[in-house]
């Protein structure tokens, strides 16, 4: 029964864990030949759609913009102004979403502890039937994409994107990784 216990910690401990990382997918055009491409632009005026419940900050926004032309500037591409003379096109779309966590956590000591007294087991025994007890977690997710457009044919032929759980202060705006977050992103692009 003890073992039991510690096999419910650990993997009470293996499940926040992987709440709290994160996830990063890529997708992308196996027809597409990317290494045609030199020069980039964003796929309109605004390249940025927002979804979810709550505001994106401005500052944010601004980061995220800057940090992909920061990243893809790093990868050897050249920045431009005209989407018509550019290679390819970007944009990219944040957002957040509320969710609630339901778990039953199981808990072999609930019965054994109005049973405490001078002499009696401290385990409870194999025939004391265990209790679970639901718990819940409310959070918030974070998901940043990134998608990128061969201009010439007006088609996607890129796609990436991360989904993680938000602190408090990321959701106040006062704490801004979208730098690492675009980094790991488009660490995948170009396909390779």
């Amino acid at each position: 029964m003890r073992t039991l216990a510690i096999a419910v910690a650990a993997s009470a401990l293996a499940l926040s864990g992987c709440a709290t990382t994160g996830q990063i997918s890529t997708d992308y055009d196996q027809a597409q030949n990317f290494s045609e491409y030199s020069t980039f632009s964003w796929a309109g005026i605004r390249p940025m759609l927002a979804f979810g419940n709550r505001m994106v900050p401005t500052t944010v926004q601004a980061s995220i913009a800057e940090a992909i032309i920061a990243d893809l500037s790093a990868k050897g591409y050249t920045f431009t102004d005209d989407m018509e003379n550019a290679d390819f096109a970007v944009s990219f779309t944040v957002g957040t979403r509320d969710n609630v966590e339901f778990r039953e956590a199981i808990d072999p000591f609930w019965n054994n502890r109005m049973n405490w007294r001078w002499g009696g087991p401290f385990w409870p025994s194999i025939a004391t039937p265990s209790i679970s007890r639901m718990q819940y977690r409310e959070y918030t997710e974070g998901t940043l994409s990134i998608d990128i457009y061969d201009v010439e044919r007006r088609a996607p032929v890129w796609h990436g994107a991360g989904t993680r759980d938000l602190t408090r202060s990321e959701l106040r705006g006062e704490t801004n990784t979208a730098g690492e977050a675009t980094r790991q992103i488009l660490a995948g692009f170009p396909p390779g």
